[in-house]
């Protein structure tokens, strides 16, 4: 099975193969056509510990390919990987330039990935982290303020631990 890293850098084709895919009917709002196919597309990798699910559209086609964004993004958010400890600092090479990434970007996840990997190495200390990465601590603020999935993530450990939630900028 492959690692989180390398879910993430899979093509769509790719990713689908390694997931277990349902269809179904969802219910909810929708008027007449809502109920009459099954649309709805549930997305589950690694044995159910990840899943993804999207019943916005008529289309099944259209409903896998926003349950495909939102795994990846889930992926990203709720898997983290152990950071090495010559690597946490030295991880600012290798994603020189991508500070700008926006959501779009297919290595958008696997970014975000790597922020949070690197926060919960230095326990969601987000001034070591911001160091470890060669980056400002409003900067990663910033950052991480733009992606909702990650600030609750965030806050969330840090609450944890005892530690005041992050504000937004």
């Amino acid at each position: 099975m492959p690692n989180r890293n390398e879910l993430l850098d899979m093509d769509d084709d790719n990713l689908l193969r390694h997931c277990r895919q349902e269809c179904y009917r969802a219910s909810g709002p929708g008027g007449q056509h809502r109920n009459t196919t099954d649309s709805a597309v549930r997305l589950t990798v690694l044995d159910g510990i990840v899943v993804a699910l999207c019943a916005d559209h008529r289309s099944q086609h259209r409903n896998r390919a926003d349950a495909l964004k939102r795994l990846r993004s889930a992926i990203a958010i709720q898997l983290r990987l152990p950071v090495a400890p010559d690597s946490a600092s030295g991880s600012k090479s290798e994603w020189q330039g991508s500070w700008k990434l926006g959501k779009k970007d297919r290595r958008y996840a696997r970014f975000i990935a790597h922020l949070l990997d690197i926060l919960a190495h230095h326990e969601w200390a987000v001034g070591l982290a911001a160091k470890a990465l060669g980056i400002s601590t409003g900067k990663l603020i910033r950052i991480l303020a733009k992606d909702p999935h990650a600030w609750n993530i965030v806050n969330q450990a840090r609450a944890k631990l005892d530690l005041v939630n992050l504000r937004r900028p």
